[in-house]
């Protein structure tokens, strides 16, 4: 089969079934020499199974795959990477226990007379890392790097290939934008020397700024590729969900009643005197750049940061002895960033990890046994409610999208009727389809009359839900602003510099 002489990767006919669900069903994409092409779609469209096919993980039962105009009839990792393609998973494949240097040549190792040339493994190294702006030890062991270090690692290493076909998955998922602005020169410059690009992302604006051309896959069909310069947001949206964009932030009406969480004082290693607080019936943003000290302020109303002063109260009532359980006992409920640390059992079931929260709170307990009855039913509830895709209880939660594992973590507030519910990025990793359940989740929450706190890294999001919002820098909260005072750029204006014309922190405001 041959090609047209631009397109260096071509996917035909792609089918790929699990248990007699279509993962993929008759997908077409093609990549040409020097552009970006992005994929999108909801998790589980079928963009991961995709990639795993073009990069050799996986064989598809039905279609061809053609590369630098060659069918290539039995796609390995191996041979994909001779090949030419080198793919970025969002899982990184690294091995923690070695250097950097011994990561980017990890199975091609230099050597001279059967000994390793560890020289020049770390001489070629530290060039790979210059060429992205790492300012890092070629020779420094993984162990203990960050998961931004890690991504920039796993991105050098797919770039010290220099491979003609680049797959990236969720590549800014970890990274600051000082971070992704230098990811995004790098890739400008690779498309100039004609690297063909797939990038796989969820933020819209990332695929508006760099791509070519989008493919839009829904259900594990192709819904359709587009040039990236002709088509807007609302179409994206519609082509990945079947919903518009204006549907994406729920108008949720402002009932404030009386304060549920106040915060006062707190300070620990890495907070100075914050207070706040939030009332029920409204949504409170926290806003901040990576390092300010938002996450942490999340993390101390749930007894998980330590504090050295300062107290919380849930209800007018302080939380002695703060810790997970006092929290919970008080009708606090905290949703951690890091879902798959921190937030889920991963080797439990989906249901394992709905009903775990109600273990805790002693809702499907009986005489100090588990009602399984009750507990089935409550787990049946969840799923409903939350939408989560597929249905099946007994599942390992690892076998599904990140949408529906967040979904399974959002179901903690089913234990019980919590008063106040603080979210630390709620939607990080997600879909839009996925984020839309959220919000409407968050919604409800706020309508019951519970008070929501909204920790996010994501403006939008924070402008689309919050009813007021704190600015956080340096671990301080430095503007409170509410009403016509909730614009990106008061919020930004207080991320760099004191924020003189709006109320001072601690004044009376109803």
């Amino acid at each position: 089969m041959s090609a047209e002489p631009d397109v260096v990767l071509r996917a035909q006919g792609i089918t790929k079934r699990y248990g007699g669900v279509a993962a993929l069903d008759r997908v077409s994409f093609d990549l040409r020499r020097g552009e970006v092409h992005a994929l999108l779609g909801e998790n589980g469209a079928g963009k991961s199974t995709l990639i795993k096919v073009l990069s050799g993980s996986v064989r598809p039962d039905e279609g061809v795959v053609v590369v630098d105009g060659r069918q290539v009839g039995d796609l390995t990792p191996t041979a994909a990477v001779a090949a030419g393609v080198s793919t970025v998973f969002q899982e990184l494949a690294l091995v923690r226990t070695l250097s950097i240097a011994d990561n980017l040549f990890l199975g091609r190792e230099l050597t001279r007379r059967g000994l390793r040339r560890k020289s020049g493994m770390e001489a070629e190294a530290r060039e790979a890392l210059a060429r992205i702006g790492v300012d890092l030890d070629p020779r420094a062991c993984l162990d203990g790097f960050s998961r931004a270090q890690l991504q920039l690692v796993e991105i050098a290493r797919a770039l010290h290939r220099r491979s003609p076909i680049l797959i990236l998955d969720e590549p800014t998922a970890s990274l600051s934008a000082g971070e992704t602005g230098r990811l995004f020169g790098i890739l400008r410059r690779l498309k100039d020397q004609g690297v063909g690009i797939v990038y796989i992302s969820h933020r819209l604006a990332e695929v508006r700024e760099l791509a070519d051309r989008i493919t839009v896959l829904r259900d594990g069909r192709g819904a359709g590729t587009v040039t990236a310069a002709g088509v807007g947001d609302d179409e994206l949206v519609r082509l990945m969900t079947g919903r518009a964009l204006g549907e994406l932030f729920p108008e949720v009406p402002r009932q404030p009643g009386p304060v549920r969480l106040r915060l006062s004082g707190l300070t620990s290693p890495r907070l100075r005197e914050v207070s706040l607080e939030v009332r029920a019936g409204e949504i409170v943003g926290l806003a901040g750049l990576v390092g300010s000290g938002k996450s942490e302020i999340g993390r101390a109303c749930f007894g998980l940061e330590r504090l050295t002063s300062g107290t919380v109260e849930i209800d007018d009532r302080a939380v002695p002895a703060l810790s997970p359980r006092q929290a919970m006992d008080r009708g606090l409920i905290y949703y951690p960033a890091d879902r798959h640390r921190e937030g889920l059992v991963e080797t439990g079931t989906l249901g394992e990890n709905i009903i775990l929260p109600s273990l805790v709170a002693g809702t499907v307990n009986r005489f100090g046994f588990v009602s399984r009855p009750r507990s089935a039913s409550r787990v049946q509830q969840v799923v409903e409610q939350l939408s989560i895709r597929p249905p099946q209880a007994g599942r390992k939660v690892l076998g599904f999208s990140g949408g529906n594992q967040q979904k399974a973590l959002l179901a903690r507030a089913f234990a019980r009727d919590f008063a106040v519910h603080v979210f630390d990025e709620p939607t990080v990793g997600i879909d839009i389809g996925a984020k839309l359940d959220v919000y409407q989740h968050i919604k409800r929450l706020c309508a019951s009359g519970a008070a929501v706190l909204l920790i996010s890294s994501d403006m939008e999001e924070v402008l689309g839900l919050a009813h007021r919002v704190y600015a956080v820098r340096e671990g301080r909260v430095v503007a409170d602003l509410r009403d016509a005072e909730v614009t990106e750029h008061n919020i930004v204006q207080a991320f760099f510099e004191p924020t003189p014309s709006l109320v001072p922190l601690g004044s009376a405001r109803s």
